[in-house]
């Protein structure tokens, strides 16, 4: 019988534990900054540049463009206050190849590889003497 007892009071001292158990929370385990900002750019089909841009927090974000050889093409500060920027970058000087757009507030820091292509149009010429 008091065995009997005993299994029962561990039984009961067992079920109150899990049924009181509560999930603890988890601690962010990563190290990395949380963004401050969220961006886009792309090259369009008439040689411009479009970048936009989100920030999740009044910063100074900055925009650099730079070549291939990391030679500072064009700078740009966007305010404080300004939490959404848009802008439209005419590119028609700059010749084929790749550039990287870096857009950075803060310990944040985003680098956009773009790829400019200029179309060539060829005309072909037919001239027929009858």
């Amino acid at each position: 019988m008091k065995t009997f007892i005993k299994s029962i009071a561990c039984a009961l001292a067992l079920t109150s534990t899990v049924a009181f158990a509560h999930p603890t929370k988890e601690e962010k385990t990563s190290t990395r900054p949380e963004a401050t900002f969220e961006s886009s750019a792309y090259v369009t089909n008439d040689a411009k540049i479009k970048v936009a841009i989100r920030k999740n927090a009044p910063a100074k974000v900055f925009l650099t463009l730079k070549d291939a050889n990391g030679d500072v093409l064009f700078k740009q500060t966007v305010a404080k206050n300004e939490m959404n920027y848009s802008a439209k970058f005419n590119i028609n000087e700059l010749s084929d190849g790749v550039y990287n757009l870096e857009i950075e507030s803060g310990e944040n820091r985003v680098v956009k590889q773009l790829n400019v292509v200029s179309k060539k149009i060829e005309i072909e010429r037919k001239v027929t003497v009858q």
